[in-house]
């Protein structure tokens, strides 16, 4: 027995222990608390999935409208494609249009769905001028921009004349 006594405290000698670390029951709870399954009842779950304002199916529907004209209005105003052109414009007269007599004009819709229509027409009206003036700004400021798109007659009729010239 001695002999183990005596490795021991050798051993304890040799190698210093530090104490047990103090412990925080207030992290461990955190930490732990992090793997626990959440429990949520029905009507929890429901709670955050639902939207926040309740709107009933025909206003669904006019929002619907509304996001459709202003996503057309929009998406052929830069487009090549004449079919998304023509919607752009039938939806831009849509929205300029001031009369309130059928229930699906805009102004009808805007004023169900609690939207100040004048100022939604101003601020597109508005977003297609500044889309154009800085559609404008980044032709100009290609480097060798003529102000009119070259085709290639043209550029072989530039080409003669310059050799007829020499």
């Amino acid at each position: 027995m001695a002999t183990v006594q005596k490795r021991n405290t050798v051993y304890t000698a040799r190698y210093e222990f530090t104490p047990a670390p103090v412990r925080n029951h207030a992290v461990e709870d955190k930490v732990f608390s992090l793997f626990q399954p959440d429990i949520l009842i029905p009507g929890q779950f429901m709670a955050t999935t639902k939207s926040k304002t309740h709107r009933d199916p025909e206003q669904r529907l006019m929002l619907a409208v509304l996001e459709d004209a202003v996503w057309c209005f929009q998406n052929g105003l830069r487009s090549k494609d004449k079919k998304k052109q023509e919607l752009s414009q039938e939806a831009e007269q849509w929205l300029t249009q001031e009369d309130s007599s059928w229930l699906f004009s805009f102004n009808e819709i805007c004023d169900l769905l609690g939207f100040e229509a004048e100022y939604l027409r101003k601020r597109l009206l508005r977003w297609k001028k500044d889309a154009f003036a800085s559609r404008a700004k980044s032709r100009a400021d290609r480097p060798g921009y003529t102000g009119r798109k070259s085709h290639a007659r043209d550029k072989r009729h530039r080409d003669l004349r310059t050799a007829a010239a020499y």
